[in-house]
């Protein structure tokens, strides 16, 4: 297994706005593409979420978000983000691998 750590640094006062996006939209479309979230934190100031995403490898990752992107979810969310302006302001992402044998 591999884990995607995405992490997004948000203005405090955005952060209703960021969860109704991430609950519409990015969880629906991962969720239905067999992608399974381990977990969603925000720091104690609110302007920091940080997201963990099971795979079983990178390549079902890279096959998943090809897919991903042809998806009408993935346009609606894309028009969104428009609408909504600056949703957060900057974004990264990273991979995990287990220690553990």
């Amino acid at each position: 297994m591999i884990y995607r750590r995405k992490t997004y640094k948000i203005l405090p006062e955005r952060l209703n706005e960021f969860n109704q996006f991430f609950h519409t939209y990015l969880y629906p479309n991962q969720k239905s593409h067999g992608v399974k979230l381990i977990g969603r934190w925000v720091n104690e100031n609110k302007d920091e979420i940080t997201a963990l995403w099971e795979y079983q490898d990178r390549r079902q990752y890279e096959e998943i978000e090809n897919r991903i992107k042809k998806t009408e979810l993935h346009l609606k969310a894309k028009q969104r983000r428009k609408e909504l302006g600056e949703l957060y302001l900057e974004s990264k992402q990273d991979f995990l691998t287990s220690t553990i044998f």
